[in-house]
Parts: C-alpha cells; structure tokens; sequence
C-alpha cells in the first residue's frame, strides 16, 4: 500500500516536471547545396559595406558615384563573394535604359564576367537572364544597323537613277 501511496505523487512531479522543461535546441540544419551563403555573411565586412554604400548610392539616383564604389569593390576585394553582388549592380546600372551609363556591351560583359567568375553566386539565375536577354538586344541592334545602311544605300541609289531621267 505503500508503493501505490507514492506512486501518484511520484508521477505528478514526473509529469509536471516533464511540462516545464524547456526541450533542448536542436542544431540549426545546413543548408542545401545550393544555396548560396549571402556576401553580408560569407565574405569580409569591408567588401559588403561598400556594395551596401553602391546600392544606396543607386537608390538615391547617384549612378556615377555608385559606379565607382561597384568598381572599388572589383578592384580591392576581387576574391571576395561580395565582387559578385557588385558585378551584378554594375551590370544593372549599366543595362539601364533610363541612366546616363547605357552601355549594353558593357553590362553584357559584367553579367558575362559574374558568370565566369562567380558561377554559384545568389545571382547566377538572374546574370544568365539578363545576359541572354542583352544578347538578344544586341543582335536586334547590330540587325537595325545593318538595316539602316541598306536603307540608306537604296535610297541613295534611288536619288541617282531619278537624276539619270
């Protein structure tokens, strides 16, 4: 009788115990293989503020400064993941249509070189995009050209048979 006595106390101390008991922390899983740690967080503190100062510099309409610091990050930091993000933002100022640094062979290149030299970077996917697509532009340019000058051949060879007659 005893036994028994003790053995519901025994088992709301158990149980209430039990309640109380914060579970212990679980470690944090790895991401998967293709994710791709931030620059904020996998490369030098240094390389991430000035692409942090570039994109603020962008945001407030000061695309040349930007340009510049984007370029400072290539130059000082080129093994850093944080040169990835600024490719991409020197590709982006760059592809534009409405900045004063327009020049789509230029950021063809910079998506292109991202590409080569940071192939697992976070902007992988969107480089590929806008290479493909500024490729594509580029061909309907050089079409347009091409095009021009044969308009302007015909038209000329037009004005000539006129003063033939």
């Amino acid at each position: 009788m005893t036994g028994r006595r003790w053995t519901l106390p025994l088992l709301l101390l158990l149980a209430s115990a039990c309640s109380t008991a914060r579970p212990a922390a679980l470690p944090s899983p790895s991401p998967p293989p293709w994710i791709v740690e931030p620059p904020e967080r996998a490369g030098s503190a240094a390389a991430a503020r000035l692409v942090a100062e570039a994109d603020d510099l962008v945001a407030r309409g000061q695309a040349h400064a930007a340009r510049g610091v984007y370029e400072r990050v290539l130059r000082e930091h080129p093994q850093d993941p944080a040169s990835a993000t600024a490719l991409y933002g020197l590709g982006r100022l760059q592809a534009d249509p409405g900045s004063h640094l327009r020049n789509y062979r230029a950021a063809h290149a910079a998506f292109s070189r991202l590409l080569a030299e940071y192939p697992h970077s976070r902007w992988e996917p969107e480089a590929r995009a806008w290479r493909a697509v500024l490729r594509d532009l580029l061909a309907r340019e050089e079409e347009s050209a091409q095009l021009k000058s044969q308009i302007e051949r015909l038209r000329q060879t037009d004005l000539d048979l006129e003063r033939r007659r």
